[in-house]
């Protein structure tokens, strides 16, 4: 597996898979992103793409 240069491509895979894969609605997803976390980026990346997709979600 690829790794991803931004905490936001790591995030977009993640969800891409829970969605696809996974099968999960988008409730659940946004519970999933609360709680991801990846010890490659930064925290404050991390929070920034957290913030930025569950905005997208929700619109």
């Amino acid at each position: 597996m690829e790794r991803e240069f931004s905490a936001k491509a790591s995030l977009n895979r993640n969800m891409k898979f829970w969605f696809e894969q996974c099968g999960l609605s988008k409730e659940r997803v946004i519970h999933c992103i609360d709680n991801w976390y990846d010890l490659a980026y930064p925290p404050s990346e991390q929070e920034k793409a957290k913030k930025e997709a569950i905005e997208k979600l929700i619109k």
